[in-house]
């Protein structure tokens, strides 16, 4: 799990920025390794809008994926039920999630946010059909997401919540933001 440790890092940060009160946040890697999208939680826009959702909605607008093609989504906490069913459902559409890493587990966000209701992500794929479920990897610096979504509640109770933009366009971005293009090898 160590080679996700810097991306995780980055996804946090992320979160933190994009939505400082729930900083969820996670991208999808193609089976070369490049990021095609990142997405933050924009639920606030609409309840489909989880980071998973956003980024599996930009993915299917922006891009055209084959069923083969096996993708990874890394994401800085567990998807929720809402989340694993988009994810499950995309595969109908030739975007094949087949493997999930995340940071916090929903048992270490259930203790934070008491309102999550969720199943975890592998009681959710308990229903689903062996050769359709995507591998499960977690909980990558764990501590570190954990920390984000406390601070995220502190926010909350202390009513520091921000202004928050509708624009969708501003939890989400294409591309691999993690290539250094300046980088004379690339």
């Amino acid at each position: 799990m160590q080679e996700y440790e810097e991306l995780m890092g980055e996804l946090i940060e992320l979160g933190i920025t994009a939505n400082p009160v729930t900083p969820f946040a996670c991208c999808i890697i193609d089976p070369c390794g490049q990021i095609l999208v990142t997405a933050a939680n924009a639920m606030h826009i609409s309840p489909l809008f989880s980071a998973e959702g956003l980024a599996l909605h930009m993915l299917a607008g922006n891009y055209h994926c084959k069923p083969e093609q096996k993708l990874t989504l890394v994401t800085n906490a567990e998807p929720d039920s809402g989340a694993m069913t988009a994810i499950v459902w995309a595969r109908c559409n030739g975007i094949t999630i087949s493997r999930i890493i995340f940071g916090a587990s929903r048992a270490g966000l259930k203790q934070i946010w008491e309102c999550d209701f969720s199943l975890s992500a592998e009681q959710m794929l308990e229903t689903v059909a062996q050769e359709h479920r995507p591998e499960l990897t977690g909980q990558v610096i764990e501590e570190d997401c954990l920390e984000s979504f406390r601070e995220g509640k502190e926010l909350k109770e202390e009513g520091d919540t921000p202004v928050m933009s509708l624009d969708l366009d501003d939890y989400w971005m294409a591309g691999d933001w993690l290539l250094d293009l300046d980088d004379p090898e690339l």
